[in-house]
């Protein structure tokens, strides 16, 4: 009969995270002992290992995005096909501008040609994208936004994708101090949007087969006056009075007000 060996096995190992996801520190040890057989002693070694060798390959998987080549935003839409890098810049705020804490941020961005979407980031963290209108061609704009929530020193990072080429990024830094001073009444009713990107069209029907009228300018505000039976459109009113169609997409168009009674418009 074969004697039967015990060994006492002490392993301790060490893991390195993201700091976000171990805030008081980097390294998780990931420690056992085990006195067994020798056969079950190194099945339970190999099964440590492979728990090891998992836990790297996740680790390496979050730390992709803070650091290498960035991936562009999903919802790019159909068609968006890769080509030549944009080059972006930030138009307003201007770099160094002191904005109040819990109020939102507008980030005006413009391209020198083609792109399809943007990435914003605040302090190398992703703070927002923006996948712009499907068929866009030619410098693009666009409105991004940030609600700081805390008092400090921001650094904001903006790129531009055509596709998944990507541009360098255009950089600026925040000082975010004190809180807003209240809002006076506007004694504005009714339901507002305002358009976030460039390139988004208007239509004389709430339908991708309808005539397309026109494009709205980056920034425009328009009154809703109503929407289609699902809500995939609004009827809306321009500062000429004329009244179109726009597809509701968050994304492009930003609503705010009282839009929920809304009527549906033939």
């Amino acid at each position: 009969m074969r004697p039967i060996h015990h060994i006492r096995v002490d392993i301790s190992l060490y893991v390195e995270f993201p700091r976000r996801f171990l805030p008081n520190g980097r390294f998780w040890r990931i420690g056992t002992t085990m006195t067994r057989s020798t056969s079950t002693s190194c099945r339970l070694l190999l099964s440590v290992l492979l728990l090891v060798t998992a836990l790297l390959a996740c680790t390496l998987s979050w730390g992709q995005d803070e650091g290498g080549t960035p991936e562009p935003p999903g919802g790019i839409g159909p068609g968006a096909d890769s080509g030549t890098a944009p080059t972006v810049r930030i138009l307003e705020p201007a770099s160094g501008a002191r904005v109040p804490r819990n109020q939102r941020v507008d980030v005006t961005v413009e391209t020198g040609s083609t792109a399809t979407s943007f990435l914003l980031s605040i302090g190398g963290r992703v703070a927002g994208t923006k996948a712009l209108p499907p068929g866009q061609s030619g410098p693009t704009k666009a409105i991004l936004s940030w609600l700081p929530d805390r008092d400090g020193t921001y650094s904001l990072e903006v790129i531009a994708f055509n596709g998944s080429a990507a541009s360098a990024p255009a950089a600026m830094i925040l000082e975010v101090s004190g809180t807003a001073s209240a809002a006076s009444p506007s004694g504005v009713a009714g339901c507002v949007g305002r358009v976030l990107v460039s390139q988004l069209n208007y239509r004389s029907a709430p339908s991708m087969d309808q005539t397309r009228l026109g494009q709205f300018d980056v920034g425009e505000t328009v009154t809703v006056v109503g929407r289609s039976g699902d809500t995939g459109w609004y009827r809306v009113q321009r500062i000429n009075a004329e009244q179109v169609w726009v597809i509701n997409n968050a994304q492009w168009m930003q609503i705010e007000g009282q839009c929920e009674t809304l009527p549906v418009a033939g």
